[in-house]
């Protein structure tokens, strides 16, 4: 009886699917964001850092500006932002959105980004996308990820945070 295409959610289910990871990683140590490319909700976004996650994964500048317009925080944007309109929007979005942190894989990037942070009167926290071997995104060695490492270490509005890398269907990231 609806008119479709339309989102149809159990919210039971929802919520305890949610409860259920968030226990899964407070029992296994391990700081939680969930993607937010699935259900683009703030809603369930604010749903899922109220019941334990540091934060949501955005896999584009859009959806993290809208998600962090809804007033959700702790934003990790996975995939690198290059393209020159992006890198304002990024800077924009920096200056207004609580821990963000965004992806980096070539030093020019980053400089682009820094550039832009600058002018943004922003800061930022970065991660190096690693290629595992996939040829998606990210630098193809580990020599390639220390040479990013201190380029970004060199650059006054960003600061290196980590690594994060795709194996299969899952994400990681560490911290270092």
């Amino acid at each position: 009886a609806l008119n479709t295409p339309v989102l149809v959610i159990d919210r039971d289910a929802l919520e305890r699917n949610v409860a259920r990871m968030a226990e899964f990683a407070r029992a296994k140590g391990i700081a939680l964001r969930p993607h937010a490319k699935t259900h683009k909700s703030v809603d369930i976004a604010r749903r899922q850092i109220a019941a334990g996650a540091v934060g949501v994964c955005c896999a584009k500048i859009g959806e993290a500006e809208a998600l962090a317009g809804g007033g959700v925080t702790g934003i990790l944007i996975t995939s690198p932002v290059a393209a020159p309109h992006a890198v304002e929007r990024l800077a924009a979005l920096a200056r207004r959105a609580d821990g963000l942190v965004a992806v980096v894989d070539h030093a020019d990037v980053a400089a682009r980004i820094d550039a832009a942070l600058a002018v943004a009167d922003a800061r930022l926290d970065v991660i190096i996308d690693i290629d595992p071997g996939i040829a998606r995104t990210g630098v193809a060695s580990a020599e390639a990820a220390v040479a990013l490492a201190l380029a970004i270490a060199a650059l006054p509005a960003l600061r290196y945070c980590g690594v994060q890398f795709y194996c299969g269907s899952q994400q990681h990231i560490e911290d270092y």
